[in-house]
């Protein structure tokens, strides 16, 4: 089951890549787009489920508690873009929260990713340069610049989903390992 999980994770963080790139080219948003944006967060929330199905995280304290706070987090990104037009203030305050508990969740994700030694490379390290790159970039540059349609806050998304995407890759490629090796057997 995690194969069509993953591969959903990258149909769609990829999509969203293409969509982001879109905007910071000049794209006009259109007026439905928190709908597609909720859509988004939830290919993200997909990436989250296929790296824990994986087992790359392990099954201690971090292995199972990071991928659960992260993909809380993904889910109140979601339901944020989804409310945008119908309760501001409920998704301004989840928006404050969620990508924060997104961050942390991915953090201890990736420390746990870590720890096991399942994955090596650029897989052994996507999930904690994701989380990090919440705290390091994601938040000062939405902060600092207002967030979107801002020029900076668009280009800082656009990498937070090509990190999306590699995570997602990520988890499809261990699918893909487990697979090839069952049928040598």
């Amino acid at each position: 089951m995690t194969r069509p999980v993953a591969g959903f994770a990258v149909l769609v963080t990829g999509i969203a890549t293409v969509y982001t790139l879109a905007l910071l080219l000049g794209m006009p948003d259109p007026d439905w787009a928190y709908l597609a944006r909720g859509i988004i967060h939830l290919g993200e929330l997909a990436a989250i489920v296929a790296l824990a199905m994986t087992g790359a995280a392990g099954t201690g304290l971090l292995g199972r508690l990071g991928p659960g706070i992260a993909g809380l987090g993904a889910l109140m990104l979601a339901v944020a873009e989804v409310i945008t037009e119908s309760a501001r203030s409920l998704s301004d305050t989840l928006f404050a929260i969620a990508p924060n508990l997104a961050g942390i969740g991915l953090i201890l994700t990736g420390i746990a990713v870590i720890r096991t030694g399942r994955w090596t490379g650029w897989r052994r390290y996507v999930s904690l340069v994701l989380g990090v790159y919440v705290f390091v970039v994601v938040t000062p540059v939405i902060i600092v610049s207002g967030g979107p349609p801002a020029v900076p806050a668009i280009g800082a998304l656009l990498v937070w989903e090509v990190l999306w995407v590699l995570m997602a890759v990520a988890a499809l490629t261990d699918t893909t390992e487990a697979a090839h090796v069952t049928a040598s057997r």
